[in-house]
């Protein structure tokens, strides 16, 4: 876990209760917010971020788009949970 002096001096939009809201209410704004500071966080916390904003994105897509749509949706996740390097190269 994060000290106390690391939650204090976070952003608003890395703080636990702002990305869960981001993930739940706006997955895709939640998603690309989880990816780019994916580096901040440890990996069960960014773990929980990605799962939620990508169950929530399925949902949040089947009102627009078919079944199907939703599950590629899922898979590519998947992939990015699981394939994305965890350092980028330099």
């Amino acid at each position: 876990m994060a000290t106390n002096n690391f939650i204090q001096k976070q952003p608003w939009y890395l703080k636990k209760g702002w990305v869960i809201a981001m993930c739940v209410i706006t997955p895709p704004i939640g998603f690309i917010n989880v990816l780019l500071n994916r580096n901040r966080w440890q990996r069960e916390e960014k773990q929980l971020y990605l799962g939620i904003a990508i169950i929530m994105g399925i949902f949040w897509l089947l009102k627009f788009f078919s079944f199907w749509a939703s599950i590629i949706f899922a898979i590519v996740g998947y992939l990015v949970i699981h394939i994305w390097p965890e350092n980028p190269r330099e």
